[in-house]
């Protein structure tokens, strides 16, 4: 018999009323390489609550390779409206992430592309991450199209990640 024992280090950033939730790292292997996560919303995870996309990137990024994450969204509010105060903040952690990460992956989903607000909010980001020369990456199903969300069911149990381009470029 043998007995297989793992810590799952967990930091989340919440602004004071827990509103907006900035940031989820998840650390299971610091030796191992460390992605950030870019999505649309942020979802009911936190320090304990897992969620099915907090599972689903855990669980491909472990299988990739990876031995840490950190989560962020486009849009940080949990309750209430955005405001100012928590978009700054929002683009701030997503900032300070970058530094600390070898792959940035952009897994906003499809339909995101019909939103005004989160295809500003993405330009945004993206030229953050082109300024720090960051290496950029998405999901690709196996049948070619990329720029997938991780609760995508095709790509629940393994995900293929390749060098982001354009969401019109994905049609």
């Amino acid at each position: 018999m043998k007995t297989v024992k793992c810590t799952i280090k967990t930091e989340v950033i919440f602004d004071d009323d827990k509103n907006n939730k900035y940031l989820i790292r998840k650390e299971w292997n610091k030796n191992k390489r460390k992605a950030l996560v870019i999505m649309k919303n942020a979802g009911q995870a936190d320090e304990i609550v897992q969620d099915h996309t907090t599972m689903n990137v855990i669980n491909n990024l472990n299988k990739l390779g990876y031995g840490v994450v950190d989560i962020v969204n486009l849009f940080p509010t949990i309750e209430g409206k955005e405001t100012k105060e928590s978009v700054t903040e929002n683009l701030k952690c997503i900032q300070e992430a970058i530094l600390r990460t070898d792959d940035v992956i952009i897994a906003v989903g499809k339909g995101a592309e019909k939103i005004k607000k989160a295809v500003e909010r993405l330009n945004m980001i993206l030229a953050i991450l082109l300024d720090k020369k960051a290496n950029i990456l998405q999901i690709e199903a196996n049948f070619g199209r990329k720029g997938f969300h991780p609760l995508y069911p095709a790509l629940k149990y393994k995900w293929k990640l390749v060098p982001y381009s354009n969401i019109e470029d994905n049609q």
